[in-house]
């Protein structure tokens, strides 16, 4: 039986649906009937294609006319008028009959008023550009979409804002406004948040980038005058196995990539750190490490343990603390002497919390204030180092009501519907089986590791690969189609019962179809079900919010006390975000907590009755291990991945979603020569997959030598997606080149293919290596989203459920 949690995420698009109108009525009139005229010349082509090329042998007298009519001939063959004055008329009139006549003034009259529309089109186009223009442009006009901008992208505010009627800033800002009016991704007031069946209060919750104190703790870590205001702890070093090195260390270092921060934790030969490790304890002071260090220079022997990983300074905050206000107040006995002075953290502190107060000027100012202040946190001088983008990060909430989907019937039926298609897919993961068999293999059943982290890391040696992992991996993408009894086997009282957290949002004409059954609700993506996906938003949404969430939490577990499982709360912000709902399971590296356990405070234990694993506290009290973090687990590395497979073994391999990632290898599939449409898949009212298309980059229209003005592009797009049944809005994803089962981009693009502007920026936005897209209808339709703003505009909405299946007794 599915049970549904009571609390429903909405996420709300930043800006009302209609702001991408883009293409004016009349417009799409006049595609209409030129694509009406065009099919009626096909029609009319051959019969007058016969006609003409059976004259041309009866005018070896007349050999002007005989060229004529052979460019005629040529003409019908593109559709176009015949290159014939009123005097070539008159003398064919004498040659053929007059039923013949009147079929080629037939052509006359519909080529000469395909023209005529084809004029009228390109004027309606520039006017559709200049009204396409001021809509875009009075979206920045619009207070949230032009704070949320300037934290977005701060340096296209200050310059590219001002000329945003250039073809290259007009593309930009587009880009921007379809992501705020029809994508649904949290970011600022671009995407905005709410408690379904609530009014929202509008709050707002900002905070600098918990990279920059990152950055700012290794910078006092490594200076003479402020590292011995710190706490240092020593890599983790644990003994190998028959296979394995005598000793393995967990090296950690921070990464960025396309603005993105997180901390890689490896597993790594630990034998030339052995003579120093075995020295030092696992946490101690600087004085304490100097003293064991010795030598005539031990600070520069300490500065090389840092920078090899070896040892790593301590967070010196808790979670929920700002961490740049806990590194000033640390700092602030130093004074000037400090290589990052405690004014500076706390301005830069203050920046970023005060930033969701600020308008777009105050915004601009603090990221520019943030980026001098930051400027010299690193020692190295290399000025092509990858910095973290996105310097202050804010979540808000939406002031509109929010109905509650959960109180219409008939949603609710749909969504247990739904979780009845959903669970015989989910199943528990060969990732589990492997842990299984090598516990088996050193512990033997029943038995006890004392030492889970070591087990874990001998799992998990960094190498050119891991076999056994990349095969139980394997195992389970070809398990997704057929599970079989995997979706029934046992998890121990550590392990979340099957989850899935379901992204939806429903079409109908207004809120009353929605109550009365009237609409369609439409599946986007999965995720888990225990809670990840709302976390982030806890502080933000307030105590009740995160009261309603924990309960839910604690319901997947019924009788075991949780403990929450979230990595990378050092450096990634949105991860510390998503921590402090429990009291967490503490790992290596990560900030520290009151309530908080070790993993070196647990022990793993084999349960031979269900030939399961749980981890147990020292009172020998089970631990229910959720992982809450937003980062997906299976992007998770080396050791974490394992332990995030305990906290939830579960594969959701459902193919009832329309998430094109999922669907990658499927879709690679019809990467071929020619457009692919693949159907719609519903059942009633429950969508599963959008109707959608393959298509060959090449296939898709662009901008040619031969277009003498947006009409022609215009025309081209028309008959290409009226040819292929491909409706006039749709959402663009990148695939990959072929035999690639990866995409090119993960956010799609949405476009209309009866806008020229839209076009061009589909074509911009297309990377060179992409060899094919997937088009998608836009399900639902902008106009069919029955919330509304304050004055009636339609909202862009998506709602997160959370689905769970109790254990089985």
């Amino acid at each position: 039986m599915t049970a549904v949690a009571s609390v429903l995420l909405t996420r709300v698009a930043g800006l009302p649906a209609d702001s991408l109108d883009l293409v004016g009525p009349t417009t799409r009139k006049l595609l209409s009937e030129l694509s009406a005229g065009a099919e009626r010349l096909d029609a009319l082509a051959p019969e007058l294609t016969e006609l003409l090329f059976s004259l041309v042998p009866r005018l070896d007298d007349d050999v002007s006319l005989r060229r004529k009519v052979l460019a005629g001939k040529r003409a019908v063959n593109r559709l176009d008028p015949l290159p014939w004055d009123a005097e070539v008329l008159r003398r064919l009139a004498k040659r053929i009959p007059p039923e013949q006549v009147s079929t080629i003034e037939s052509w006359i009259r519909l080529t000469l008023a395909r023209q005529e529309l084809a004029a009228e089109l390109g004027e309606q186009l520039a006017e559709d550009r200049e009204r396409a223009v001021q809509r875009l442009d009075h979206a920045l006009r619009s207070t949230e979409f032009a704070e949320s901008l300037a934290l977005a992208a701060p340096d296209w505010t200050v310059h590219g804002r001002r000329r945003a009627g250039s073809a290259r800033n007009l593309k930009t800002l587009y880009s921007y406004v379809a992501r705020a009016a029809v994508k649904t991704s949290p970011f600022s007031g671009l995407t905005t948040v709410g408690v379904a069946g609530t009014t929202g209060l509008g709050r707002a919750r900002s905070r600098t980038s918990a990279a920059l104190a990152h950055l700012a703790l290794h910078r006092l870590a490594r200076d003479v005058r402020t590292a011995g205001l710190l706490r240092y702890r020593t890599a983790p070093v644990r003994p190998g196995g028959p296979t394995e090195p005598d000793g393995l260390l967990l090296h950690s270092e921070v990464t960025a990539a396309e603005g993105v921060i997180w901390r890689h934790d490896r597993t790594v030969e630990a034998d030339y750190a052995l003579p120093w490790l075995s020295r030092l304890p696992e946490t101690t002071t600087l004085y304490e490490l100097l003293e064991t260090l010795g030598g005539e220079r031990p600070f520069a022997r300490f500065r090389r343990l840092l920078d090899t990983g070896l040892l790593h300074p301590i967070p010196p905050w808790q979670r929920g603390d700002d961490p740049l206000a806990a590194l000033a107040a640390l700092a602030e006995p130093v004074g000037a002497e400090s290589p990052v002075p405690h004014a500076d953290l706390l301005r830069a502190h203050e920046l970023g919390a005060h930033a969701h107060r600020d308008g777009v000027t105050g915004r601009i100012e603090a990221t520019t204030r943030l980026q001098s202040i930051t400027a010299d946190w690193t020692e190295h001088s290399d000025r092509n180092e990858r910095r973290p983008s996105g310097l202050i990060y804010e979540d808000r909430e939406t002031d509109l009501r929010l109905p509650d989907p959960l109180a219409v019937p008939q949603v609710r039926a749909d969504l247990e519907a739904l979780g009845a298609k959903i669970r015989p897919y989910v199943f528990r993961s060969h990732v589990y089986d492997l842990l299984l068999e090598r516990f088996l293999a050193e512990f033997g059943p029943g038995g006890v590791c004392r030492d889970p982290l070591g087990f874990l890391m001998r799992l998990t040696v960094d190498g050119d690969s891991n076999p056994p992992l990349d095969r139980a991996t394997a195992a389970d993408m070809v398990s997704r189609n057929d599970p079989g009894d995997r979706s029934r086997l046992p998890v121990g009282p550590t392990s979340a019962p099957p989850t899935a957290g379901v992204l939806f949002q429903l079409e109908a004409a207004d809120r009353s179809g929605v109550a009365d059954g009237r609409y369609r609700l439409v599946v986007n993506h999965f995720g888990a079900g225990s809670g990840g996906l709302f976390t982030r938003f806890g502080r933000l949404l307030g105590e009740d919010f995160r009261r309603e969430l924990a309960a839910h939490v604690q319901r997947c577990w019924p009788g075991v006390r949780c403990r929450e499982l979230v990595v990378w709360t050092d450096c990634n912000t949105v991860q510390a975000e998503c921590s402090g709902l429990l009291p967490p399971l503490l790992l290596p590296g990560e900030v520290g907590s009151d309530d908080g356990i070790t993993l070196d405070e647990t022990v793993l234990a084999h349960d031979p009755a269900d030939d399961t694993l749980s981890l147990f506290d020292r009172l020998g009290d089970p631990v229910g291990l959720a992982y809450l973090g937003l980062i997906p687990q299976h992007l998770l590395q080396s050791y974490l991945r394992l332990l995030a497979v305990l906290a939830d073994p579960w594969v959701n391999g459902s193919p009832h979603s329309d998430y094109t990632m999922t669907k990658a290898f499927e879709l690679r599939a019809h990467c071929g020569a020619e457009v692919v449409a693949l159907p719609r898949l519903a059942d009633g009212r429950l969508v599963t997959r959008r109707a959608s298309w393959i298509v060959p980059v090449d296939a898709v229209p662009r901008p040619g030598p031969g277009d003498r003005d947006e009409a022609s592009l215009a025309l081209r797009l028309d008959a290409f997606r009226r040819a292929h049944g491909i409706p006039e809005e749709v959402f663009v994803h990148q695939l990959g080149l072929p035999g690639f089962s990866v995409t090119g981009d993960r956010k799609p693009m949405w476009v209309s293919l009866a806008s020229p502007l839209s076009a061009g920026v589909l074509r911009q936005w297309l990377s060179p290596e992409t060899s094919h897209v997937r088009m998608v209808e836009a399900l639902p339709e902008r106009h069919l989203h029955p919330q509304t703003d304050a004055v009636g505009r339609p909202r862009v909405t998506e709602h997160a459920a959370l689905l769970h299946w109790p254990k089985e007794v």
